[in-house]
């Protein structure tokens, strides 16, 4: 998929290749997720809106595509109002460009709600793909946040045993 996203770049607006610190960018970028992870808590719709570029898309399954930031803060608000709503993520591979001027986060996501009928805690897991691209002012941002359902995070094997000596 990172080959089809790359082929639509606009090598006009690439930065120098030999220039570009990509470890920068990946580390921005899981910053970013933690900023990110933090601004879904807060319950602020605009700071979690703000991660996106003005003609962002959001697309979740069995939901139009939610197309630029008035939209996406809008469809936040409602994720926010949602009774018992939390959500949290993690990018398990990051992708940077060569060029600099597009990334690729791919990772797990748990939303929680509480049903309304049942009041029991409902709990959706997936996957999800995130295109990043700088902005005029430097600030990489959000351009297509696709969600899959799906299984939870795999689980990390436990660490051998040390060997007794």
């Amino acid at each position: 998929m990172a080959s089809a996203v790359l082929a639509g770049c606009d090598p006009a607006e690439a930065p120098d290749a030999d220039s570009v610190d990509t470890a920068k960018i990946f580390d921005t970028l899981k910053a970013d997720e933690v900023h990110l992870n933090a601004d879904w808590k807060s319950g602020d719709a605009a700071k979690v809106a703000a991660h996106f570029s003005a003609k962002a898309k959001v697309m979740i399954p069995g939901v139009a595509v939610i197309d630029g930031l008035p939209a996406i803060q809008a469809a936040v608000q409602q994720d926010l109002d949602t009774p018992g709503f939390g959500l949290t993520f993690a990018s398990d591979k990051i992708f940077v460009a060569k060029s600099g001027d597009l990334a690729v986060a791919r990772g797990f996501y748990t939303q929680t709600s509480t049903n309304a009928a049942s009041q029991a805690v409902d709990t959706q897991t997936g996957t999800y793909v995130t295109v990043y691209r700088p902005e005029a002012d430097g600030k990489w941002k959000a351009q297509w946040d696709i969600l899959t359902l799906g299984p939870a995070a795999p689980t990390q094997p436990a660490a051998p045993a040390a060997a007794a000596p």
